[in-house]
C-alpha cells in the first residue's frame, strides 16, 4: 500500500471503527438530585440494547437549564458520545418502544404526562386549549378567554389579603347551604333557602337570587 490516498483511506477508517457515534441503552438507575450534598447532577445508569454493556452515572441532557425531567428504569434513550469518546457519553433523549407507546393524541395537539402511566399531564389540544388533569381535576382555559375548573371534590381558595371578583352577572348554583362568613343569623329567601353571612349589612345589588 504505496498509494498516499490508499493510506490515508486506511487511518481514516480505523479511527472510525474505534469512534463511538451513536447507541440505544434502556435505564436500569436514576440518581435524583435530592440534596445538596448527595453528590448527583441528573445522571442515570443505562445498559447498552446491542452487547448489555453497562455505563454508569451517564449526564442527562436538558432542554432548558433550571429544568429537570430524569427518565424512569426501563426508559429506552438515546446516547451521544462527546468526541466519540465511548467514555463519555451523555444521553440526549427518549424514544417509545413496545413497551411504552405514546399518549393518545391527535394531529396538531401537545401532550405532557408527569410518567407515562400517570394520571397528571398537561396539553395543549387542537383547539389550542391549555388543559391540566390531576387525577379526576381538570382545569381547561380556552382561546376565547373562557375557563373551566372541574373536579369530584373540594375547591378551597385562601389568601392572606383580599379577595375581589369583578364580573357582569354571578351565579351560585348550590344545592345545599350557601354560607358568607361563620355564625351568621339565617336569613330566609325565596322558596326557603337559607343564606347565612356577618359582618356589615349586605349592599344589593340589581338582582340577588338564590335557589334553594
Amino acid at each position: 500500500m504505496s498509494d498516499p490516498i490508499d493510506i490515508i483511506r486506511a487511518v481514516v477508517r480505523d479511527e472510525l471503527r474505534s469512534l463511538r457515534l451513536g447507541e440505544l441503552a434502556v435505564v436500569t438507575s436514576v440518581f435524583p438530585h435530592t440534596g445538596d450534598d448527595d453528590g448527583n447532577n441528573h445522571e442515570c445508569t443505562v445498559q447498552l440494547r446491542e452487547g448489555g454493556l453497562e455505563l454508569r452515572k451517564v449526564p442527562i441532557a436538558t432542554p432548558h437549564v433550571g429544568m429537570v425531567s430524569p427518565p424512569q428504569v426501563g426508559d429506552l434513550v438515546l446516547l451521544s458520545y462527546v468526541g466519540g469518546d465511548p467514555n463519555r457519553a451523555v444521553v440526549v433523549g427518549r424514544l417509545y418502544s413496545e413497551k411504552i407507546n405514546p399518549p393518545v393524541h391527535k394531529e396538531k395537539e401537545w401532550h405532557a404526562f408527569a410518567t407515562a402511566d400517570g394520571v397528571s399531564s398537561f396539553a395543549i389540544d387542537a383547539d389550542e386549549s391549555c388543559i391540566v388533569t390531576a387525577g379526576k381535576t381538570v382545569v381547561t382555559v380556552k382561546k376565547d378567554g373562557n375557563i373551566e375548573v372541574k373536579g369530584e371534590a373540594d375547591l378551597v381558595i385562601e389568601v392572606k389579603g383580599k379577595l375581589t371578583i369583578k364580573c357582569t352577572d354571578f351565579t351560585v348554583d348550590a344545592s345545599g347551604n350557601v354560607d358568607l362568613g361563620k355564625d351568621g343569623a339565617g336569613v330566609i329567601t325565596e322558596q326557603s333557602h337559607k343564606c347565612y353571612y356577618t359582618g356589615k349589612a349586605l349592599v344589593p345589588s340589581g338582582t340577588v337570587k338564590a335557589k334553594g
